[in-house]
């Protein structure tokens, strides 16, 4: 397990790529046929989603 300290600004950065990310990645796994694919999109955006409410907590 890698870890790094991301300054206000990076950590800013971050929070707003991955809000503007995560609809578009459940757009695209909503939108596919292939299960191995959607399953696959499912785990990333769960994956991203936690992230992004631990970078949420870390900031406030």
């Amino acid at each position: 397990m890698s870890t790094f300290v991301l300054n206000t600004k990076e950590t800013t950065a971050l929070i707003t790529a991955l809000e503007s990310y995560l609809p578009e990645l459940a757009t695209e796994r909503v939108g596919t046929d292939n299960r191995e694919w959607h399953a696959e999109l499912k785990a990333q955006e769960a994956t991203l989603g936690e992230i992004l409410m631990r970078l949420k907590a870390e900031k406030s």
